[in-house]
């Protein structure tokens, strides 16, 4: 039992050291903002840069990093996002909708649901 607690904490310590230690893969450099002349922001969620990227950020580097960082649409467009739209899907059909019916609960559970829906206060 001994050994297993004397391993367990170099193993804690050393996984510790190792993530202190090694380097951060992702960060904002400054001289990406000023080589593309725009603030971290362009490309990154965070303000003030580092961390995830945004779509123009995505674009960006995936494009190997060229002199500008691509418009919003442009960037859509080099990460494969199609931005057409097919009328059919929001135009209104013959269809017609039946009337729905209305309930017909007993007394004691209609009361029910009309305490709860009176108390309920949305999502």
């Amino acid at each position: 039992m001994k050994k297993i607690l004397i391993l367990s904490g170099i193993l804690i310590l050393c996984m510790s050291l190792w993530l202190m230690l090694s380097p951060s893969t992702t960060q904002a450099l400054p001289e990406y903002a000023s080589q593309t002349g725009e603030p971290c922001s362009s490309c990154h969620i965070s303000p003030s840069g580092g961390g995830s990227r945004g779509p123009r950020g995505q674009a960006w580097v995936a494009s190997d990093k060229p002199g500008e960082v691509p418009d919003l649409i442009a960037s859509l467009e080099l990460l494969g996002v199609e931005l057409s739209v097919d009328p059919a899907y929001f135009t209104e059909t013959d269809t017609d909708v039946q009337e729905a019916e209305a309930l017909d609960l007993p007394p004691a559970h209609s009361q029910k649901l009309y305490r709860w829906l009176s108390e309920y206060d949305g999502n």
